[in-house]
């Protein structure tokens, strides 16, 4: 019912991770999935594909380029176009597996990978059905939220002074993905962010580094995924969104287009992990149940 797989990105990258399968016969609904930014897919991912193969759906996970299992220099960047894409290649591959049903595809992202979500769907018709999870959706409203204005000049600085060393043939500039200090701008002033990494499992951590490329956090900052948002329909919608991002997030919700629905969650970003994780999760596969059905089944529920 699990099984380790491995596809090749269209730049020929090699990507590494599972399909998880129920034990009834296929083909399958399968949901694309993978982590957040500098994320792993060992980091609750194989919860969620339990939850999903139980209701019946199979699940594809991976890690992305750079991280974990997969290939890709330089480790522990993120590349959002490139995972954007690889997401894309991630379907392809679904779409040759045999137990897999290539016209009932669902994708979920949470955080970064949240954000990657809204642009395949609204770009790429073979999505049946999408979730995206306290997504990463605006990075230009998340460095006025999260920085001082003279923080965001010298981190500009920062990353334009990386530029001209990687142009030099110097080695990238390496920053921490988690700090114990909640104050550090580095970890985003968030102590729910502080408890996620402290949570962490001997599992969860079997590939992790604490790092990530300078250029990392430039890719962060500079991308804007709720530009999609209205382009998603009629691909079914549902945004799990944390109470502390309710503001930033349904103005971006607002201008989707039926069908789509909104999941809120207590806390903050990190919760739908933690203190959340069921109630994030059954929304999540009850979304997928709905929109990934077969059509008798389909006619079914709609008596």
């Amino acid at each position: 019912m699990k099984r380790d797989i491995e596809f090749k990105a269209d730049d020929g990258i090699t990507l590494r991770g599972w399909v998880v399968t129920p034990d009834t016969p296929g083909p399958h609904p399968v949901v694309v999935m993978t982590h957040g930014a500098g994320g792993y897919k060992e980091w609750h991912l194989p919860g969620l594909s339990a939850i999903l193969q139980a209701a019946g759906i199979a699940s594809l996970g991976y890690d992305h380029r750079n991280f974990g299992d997969s290939e890709g220099e330089p480790r522990c960047e993120i590349a959002a176009a490139s995972q954007i894409e690889d997401y894309r290649a991630a379907i392809t591959f679904a779409q040759t597996q045999p137990d897999l049903d290539a016209a009932r595809i669902g994708i979920f992202g949470t955080s970064f990978s949240g954000g990657h979500v809204l642009v395949v769907a609204a770009i790429d018709r073979r999505v049946k059905c999408v979730v995206a999870q306290v997504p990463w959706i605006s990075g230009s409203e998340g460095m006025v939220t999260q920085f001082h204005p003279e923080e965001a000049l010298e981190m500009r600085r920062r990353w334009d002074q990386d530029r001209a060393d990687r142009a030099q043939g110097k080695p990238p500039q390496m920053v921490p993905h988690y700090v114990s200090d909640p104050n550090n701008p580095v970890a985003g002033r968030s102590a729910n962010r502080v408890q996620f990494f402290q949570r962490m499992t001997d599992a969860e951590k079997r590939n992790w580094t604490n790092q990530l490329t300078l250029r990392s956090m430039e890719q962060l900052y500079q991308y804007e995924a709720g530009a999609y948002v209205k382009q998603i329909s009629p691909t079914p919608l549902l945004m799990i969104v944390s109470h502390e991002e309710v503001r930033l997030m349904l103005p971006y919700y607002e201008q989707a287009m039926e069908p789509k629905k909104v999941a809120l969650t207590t806390g903050g970003h990190y919760d739908p992990y933690m203190n959340e994780y069921p109630k994030a999760t059954g929304a999540t596969r009850d979304w997928f149940a709905q929109w990934l059905a077969s059509p008798m089944e389909s006619k079914r529920s709609a008596k």
